[in-house]
């Protein structure tokens, strides 16, 4: 034990040093068990400091991030020194923050689905590293947070110190997982409550302190910035890396691009200066308020949950008492996040983005023509929207029983030629099939190729759960997964006759769980057909463009169109169907997505008489 350490555990005699804010609440965290040694074995099994030699591996970020992972899982069981493993534990952080920040720089824009094998194992180690890291600082804490008054007030800085790398450090991981649509561990959402909550009572969780560079890679630039490059703050505190971990996972980034995720860190750090976590007083929630509780091991909550928080802090409570004998009094102790100052950010933004897709001009070339990178945008900013309010489920799950397969063609052109074959006659259809035959060994397995040679029902679509508004199914990923998109419009069907008169949804959100991939198929119309759509300026150049006509759940007609071919609203066109051109006009966009845009559509002026009786008109 060197003098620092020795002098922190000196007897304080006289003043009893630093007044201390009363630390009511305990710290238990999630760790690994420390390891036992002998004192025959004790020589032959010490941890040696982390290697000068790993410098040398600083242009393969992957097998730098492996060794630092091999050795922070040995460092964590070991009983040490705080100062010693403080200064180990950073030894370790200043060789993984470059090789994390190079591989996030390379892969953060990539493929998810499938996954190339570098991507999949760099993220993959880094998550690891980024937990044991955390796990590492997460020994210091704890074991400094539990010192008596005296003690503590000779570690306080050390205290801080931890506590944001500790915060820092799930934030991460927390973005790292987003990539691959994972979520964050149950555990980390635990230990991110307890310590915040435990810190707040005794620190400023308002200080700013300088934030690593793991992450801090340009988010977006729009036409006109001033600057080249916008980033992440270079200074940040406790409360707002709290509150930037509640936000991002309340904004369910496994309905968001992978390759837009920086879109969401951009949008939440517009408002995050002006962003408070307050003490609940135990009122109702005012309009835009979540709450967050100290034992909470999930995102914010939209309403209040209670009786939930008082069972785990009396199970907190019971573990408390039997570790360090304490039976104090505890109250439930919450936090609430207003979240109005962001959903007006993300408004306006929204309002500013859609108009760009929402002209009335039937022939403004420059708005077709719109930046691909304001759509992705306006995508995103959407979807984080739609997260700001409570959703319950309007249609009850059936869960499938047994190994039900589901046939999936995916892409717009896909589900084209697919409706297309349905309206054939025997004798054409048989011959498009003959020459779509790759397409349709692809709907019925994600890999036609499969990675486990062993497995006959590798890469098949298996159906989880189904309902009216869509479908929940996984496959076995390999790297020959069938490429898929969040926004891609697809068509599907429980038999090969089914496919005859398919469903057309798209795919609306992922997740990755082990070796399993998760797609959740939202319905758009279960009733749809093969069309082509002309409008006054394609009718000059003799051109239509591939369409699906479709009837939606509320009795109205739609159109779907691939996203490079919207049209705007009021537009008159002329479809095909049933053998004859009828007129409608295009009313509003019902849904905008990467692929594809369904228009809703009423029928022409001229037809105001048959009007009145139609749905939807």
């Amino acid at each position: 034990m060197d003098l620092p350490e020795w002098l922190e555990w000196l007897p304080v005699a006289g003043k009893k040093g630093e007044a201390i804010a009363p630390r009511v609440l305990p710290m238990p965290l999630e760790l690994p068990a420390l390891r036992t040694h002998s004192r025959f074995s004790r020589r032959k099994d010490r941890l040696l400091p982390p290697p000068e030699s790993w410098r040398e591996l600083a242009e393969y970020p992957i097998e730098l991030l492996r060794e630092i992972d091999r050795y922070l899982k040995r460092l964590n069981t070991e009983r040490l020194p705080p100062r010693q493993r403080l200064r180990w534990v950073i030894f370790c952080l200043q060789y993984a923050c470059p090789a994390i920040r190079k591989i996030y720089s390379e892969h953060h824009k990539g493929d998810a689905v499938p996954e190339a094998h570098d991507r999949r194992e760099g993220l993959m180690v880094a998550i690891h590293v980024c937990s044991q890291l955390a796990a590492g600082f997460k020994h210091i804490l704890r074991r400094d947070y539990q010192l008596p008054d005296a003690r503590y007030s000779r570690v306080r800085g050390r205290v801080r110190e931890c506590a944001q790398l500790v915060l820092e450090l799930i934030r991460m991981e927390q973005r790292l997982r987003a990539l691959r649509y994972q979520k964050l561990p149950a555990t980390a959402w635990l230990d991110c409550n307890r310590i915040f909550f435990a810190i707040r009572q005794c620190e400023d969780v308002h200080a700013q302190r300088k934030a690593l560079t793991c992450l801090q890679v340009p988010l977006e630039r729009k036409d006109g910035d001033a600057s080249l490059a916008r980033r992440l703050a270079q200074n940040i505190s406790i409360h707002q890396l709290y509150i930037m971990i509640q936000l991002y996972g309340l904004m369910d980034t496994n309905t968001v691009s992978s390759q837009k995720m920086h879109i969401v860190d951009a949008q939440l750090a517009k408002v995050l200066p002006r962003l408070k976590a307050v003490t609940d007083t135990g009122g109702p929630l005012g309009m835009g308020q979540v709450i967050v509780y100290g034992n909470q091991d999930r995102p914010p909550f939209f309403e209040r949950q209670d009786e939930k928080a008082e069972a785990a802090l009396a199970r907190q409570r019971l573990l408390d008492a039997e570790e360090h004998g304490s039976t104090g009094q505890q109250v439930p102790v919450a936090v609430r996040i207003d979240l109005m100052l962001l959903e007006e950010s993300l408004r306006r933004e929204h309002e500013q983005l859609y108009r760009l897709f929402d002209s009335s001009d039937a022939d403004d070339r420059s708005r077709m023509a719109a930046d691909s990178q304001d759509l992705t945008r306006l995508l995103t900013v959407d979807a984080m929207c739609d997260k700001l309010r409570m959703k319950r489920r309007q249609h009850p799950r059936r869960y499938a029983l047994g190994k039900k397969i589901l046939y999936v063609y995916t892409g717009f052109m896909s589900v084209y030629q697919l409706l297309l074959e349905a309206e054939a006659e025997d004798d054409e259809r048989a011959l498009l099939s003959d020459e779509h035959q790759l397409r349709d060994a692809l709907a019925e397995r994600s890999a036609l190729i499969a990675s486990e040679r062993d497995s006959s029902s590798a890469g098949q679509w298996f159906v989880m759960d189904i309902s009216a508004g869509g479908v929940h199914i996984r496959t076995r990923e390999s790297q020959f997964t069938t490429a898929l998109f969040i926004g891609q419009l697809v068509a599907f069907g429980y038999t090969r006759e089914e496919l005859r008169s398919p469903t057309v949804g798209y795919v609306a959100r992922f997740l990755r769980n082990g070796p399993d991939i998760e797609v959740t198929l939202r319905t758009l119309s279960t009733k749809v057909e093969a069309t082509a759509v002309q409008s006054d300026f394609l009718s000059q150049s003799d051109m239509a463009l591939p369409a699906i006509w479709a009837r939606l759940s509320d009795g109205r007609e739609g159109v779907i169109l691939h996203q490079s071919h919207r049209l705007s609203s009021a537009t008159p066109i002329s479809l095909e169907r049933g053998g004859k051109t009828v007129s409608r006009l295009i009313q509003s966009t019902g849904t905008l997505q990467r692929e594809f845009v369904l228009h809703v559509l009423g029928k022409m002026a001229a037809n105001a008489a048959d009007q009145s009786g139609t749905p939807g008109a």
